[in-house]
């Protein structure tokens, strides 16, 4: 490892996180790798809208590294009161705290690269797969990613770089945990049915995170009792066995009465006070204000 490269997985480390840092030249694999598991989904609404145009594999001429990042990101709960009733709605690991998180990595990444001379740029790759090809991390059968010592509890973030990475680099030939083929819990949480039992990927457009994530009413089939997060959903992470010790649900605001219902008339968030703006792009879920009334109405649905 490069002197460069040994003082930025220090410093990532001295955050709680984890690095690996991989030559650009094993790309051409995993985008074939993700075309091959693109093929194999039907075309739906999630294909159409999230997945096919999204990843870019082309890069800059003079990224020689891709730089893999994963820090610390423990499932959440924001405590909701409305309409003299209170609710603890789960948010799961990644949606709190994006930009400060993405702003820290940024910072120690230029800090490190200034004193070497060498220079980032932003990406836009299937991390998960990226880094359970470079051995970084292994898929559950809920097609997320989980790391050892973080479970599914991380924030993960690729950038490429100048920075020379030595080759004949080998990739990992098993990208899924082996437990989860004598497993079956997260198939039996989930209450949709997106985690298929004889599948690696998920039926996404059964997915509950989908739906709750997007604009609109919510399909008839899907049940009241079935929500259970204000944004996403937790139900095939809470109880997955590589979590264990892990899944320590943290308090990290509260809504008052007022602030809901500001929330449940507000048309658009500019109409909020500028107050109730910091308190919900502190927490990152200014991205979500489109859903966040629906969400919170079906929430308190169940109570």
């Amino acid at each position: 490892m490069s002197e460069a490269g040994a003082l930025l997985a220090e410093r990532i480390n001295g955050i709680g996180g984890r690095i690996k840092t991989v030559p650009a030249s094993i790309l051409p694999q995993v985008q074939k790798e993700w075309f091959r598991r693109l093929d194999r989904l039907e075309k739906t609404d999630m294909y159409n809208k999230m997945l096919k145009d999204y990843f870019d594999f082309s890069l800059e001429a003079d990224i020689k590294s891709l730089v893999i990042v994963a820090l610390p990101s423990p499932p959440c709960y924001i405590e909701i009161e409305w309409n003299s009733r209170t609710v603890e709605a789960d948010i799961p690991p990644v949606y709190v705290h994006r930009d400060q998180q993405l702003s820290e990595i940024k910072k120690i990444v230029r800090d490190v690269f200034e004193q070497y001379h060498l220079n980032s740029w932003p990406v836009v790759l299937p991390k998960k797969l990226l880094a359970a090809m470079s051995g970084f991390g292994r898929y559950g059968r809920n097609n997320l990613l989980y790391i050892e010592g973080m479970g599914s509890c991380h924030r993960l973030t690729v950038f490429g770089s100048d920075m020379i990475c030595p080759e004949g680099f080998e990739l990992a030939s098993d990208l899924e945990m082996d437990r989860c083929s004598k497993c079956g819990i997260c198939i039996k949480q989930c209450k949709t049915g997106a985690i298929c039992e004889n599948e690696v990927q998920i039926d996404a457009d059964k997915c509950l995170t989908f739906y709750n994530e997007t604009k609109g009413a919510m399909p008839e089939w899907i049940q009241d009792d079935w929500h259970n997060s204000l944004v996403g959903c937790t139900r095939c992470q809470g109880k997955c066995p590589a979590n264990k010790g892990m899944w320590n649900r943290k308090k990290v605001g509260k809504l008052s009465d007022d602030e809901t219902q500001a929330i449940m008339k507000a048309s658009a968030f500019d109409a909020l006070d500028a107050a109730l703006q910091d308190k919900l792009s502190e927490l990152s879920l200014d991205r979500y204000f489109d859903v966040l009334a629906r969400n919170i109405s079906l929430l308190f649905q169940r109570v």
